[in-house]
């Protein structure tokens, strides 16, 4: 189809946009030139290849009822295997749900918003590819945040996700479904993303594993960014084991991730099996960040905490206290680097600027044309952050941007620091048990005792990991007796030292239940 031409009109704006200073002339010709060579461009939707699904169909496609989805985890069901489900492969057999920002080929992906109903990808996320040729069975996309913004999965436009461990409370987010389909037993694992703690936070909240890499170690090709900078893929599920077995599979290079060929220095595909030499305690040494045990922690998970600290104590380990000064800074550091590059992304229709390709260009083309069509449509947690983040670009030029990028460098400086000498650190991943659905609001939270709103966000334990781009995993404390609500307690180790740091929760899983 031809390009229209541009007006005059449309140069001097589209120029002023970019700080040009064009006479009336200037627009008039530029005008002219640019209209001249827009002509050209309509053959490149001959020459662009079709996108093709390949040989794996999905089935019985649906929005799955209550009776089959109680706590709401699922935005769509479906049944999608290789072959014919019982090919060996390391995931053969193992029920697998997907979070909705990540491409299913013939599966509407939504990424919990409405503005993006009827998208429909061609093509799989490569780690999508990746789980079927491992002969995983995929059960559904999960349930989130709209646009991956929120802890709690209450910005989804599909409804909140409710947590399995009390139908009350929330199930946490941004990765809301993945966490609740394993807590319920409908995936025996699952995929979520984690921007500034969205696989750790619901995990946390339900009572299950959540893994966060190092930034680099899972491509995102097929992945709908919220911030590509700190974007990081994990997964979720019942044990470590579990957890670390999804990560061999759908981890490691992919060319059309360029963030991805940090994977290299990982030992991906050998996590799993590297569990068996999982330490002593008693060779443990472990450090507590000061800040991320400070007022802001409630008193119930402090305790629980505390209690989880002296059972790896008792066992031998070496527990003292290390300082990250600059976390108390995080909040600004993380909302200044993913406001913006998530306005930038808006505002270019998710244009893919920074992978390699190829591209399923009939869902970029969907997305953008829903996009122009029904942005309005997006909820006001995502409107305020995309209006945050071109406020810090247009009246400011960014210059804070690129100061948090820097801030980033220092934070993993101080990470390094911390854990020299030391096998990990450990802390609560979340200051707080779930909260009751509807108690959240943007930048707060209740205290677990129902105290004072306090002005602290709930991803205050788990954004640092990201902005360092270090693994975290948080494991479930094991105090599940009478009503207690989970705890998570969160293990980081330094960049690319994901497998060591699997060993490490895998060591605390055992002596948590006193197998070690």
């Amino acid at each position: 189809m031809p390009l229209s031409s541009v007006s005059a009109a449309w140069i001097a704006e589209a120029g002023e946009s970019m700080g040009f200073d064009l006479s009336a002339a200037d627009a008039e010709r530029f005008a002219r030139g640019v209209s001249d060579e827009l002509g050209g461009y309509a053959a490149l939707d001959e020459l662009a290849p079709t996108d093709a699904s390949g040989s794996v169909a999905v089935r019985d496609v649906r929005a799955p009822g209550e009776d089959e989805d109680p706590h709401n985890a699922y935005i769509t069901a479906f049944s999608m295997e290789s072959g014919d489900g019982d090919a060996d492969g390391p995931l053969s057999g193992v029920d697998v749900a997907v979070k909705d920002n990540l491409a299913v080929a013939g599966v509407p992906m939504t990424c919990g918003s409405r503005v993006f109903e009827g998208v429909v990808p061609r093509r799989n996320a490569s780690i999508v590819d990746r789980l079927l040729s491992a002969a995983a069975r995929i059960v559904g996309k999960t349930n989130m945040d709209e646009l991956a913004y929120g802890p709690t999965s209450e910005t989804s436009a599909f409804g909140p996700v409710t947590n399995p461990a009390d139908g009350s409370r929330v199930a946490g987010g941004s990765s809301s479904g993945s966490a609740a389909a394993v807590a319920e037993g409908s995936a025996d694992l699952a995929l979520g993303s984690d921007t500034g703690g969205s696989v750790r936070i619901p995990a946390s909240f339900c009572g299950v594993v959540g893994f966060k890499p190092s930034w680099g170690a899972v491509p995102r090709d097929g992945f709908v960014d919220l911030a590509y900078t700190l974007d990081h893929v994990g997964t979720l599920a019942p044990d470590v084991e579990t957890a670390a077995l999804g990560f061999d599979v759908i981890g490691g290079y992919d060319a059309r991730d360029p963030s991805s060929a940090l994977a290299r220095e990982i030992p991906v595909g050998e996590c799993a099996s590297g569990l068996t030499d999982a330490p002593d305690p008693a060779d443990l040494s472990l450090g507590v960040p000061e800040e991320l045990l400070s007022d802001h922690v409630s008193e119930e998970v402090r305790e629980r905490f505390r209690d989880a600290v002296a059972t790896l104590e008792s066992a031998g380990a070496t527990v003292e206290s290390v300082r990250l000064p600059t976390v108390e800074d995080a909040v600004y550091v993380w909302n200044a680097i993913t406001n913006v590059e998530f306005a930038a992304a808006l505002r270019r229709n998710g244009l893919p600027l920074e992978r390699q390709g190829p591209f399923d260009t009939a869902r970029y083309d969907a997305a953008s044309a829903r996009q122009s069509a029904a942005g309005v449509g997006f909820g006001d947690v995502v409107k305020e952050r995309a209006l945050v983040g071109a406020a810090l670009l247009d009246r400011y030029d960014g210059r804070h941007y690129t100061r948090a990028r820097n801030v980033c460098s220092t934070l993993k400086a101080e990470f390094e620091a911390a854990l020299d000498g030391r096998d990990a650190l450990v802390s609560p991943t979340m200051p707080v048990v779930a909260p009751e659905v509807g108690a959240w609001r943007p930048h707060e939270y209740d205290d677990a005792d129902g105290g004072e709103s306090l002005d602290v966000p709930l991803a205050y334990n788990t954004r640092p990991m990201d902005l360092a781009g270090v693994p975290g995993v948080t494991v479930p404390d094991g105090d599940d007796d009478g009503d207690a609500l989970p705890v998570g307690v969160q293990f980081v180790a330094g960049s690319y030292e994901d497998a060591e740091l699997l060993r490490i929760a895998r060591t605390f899983e055992r002596v948590r239940d006193g197998d070690a």
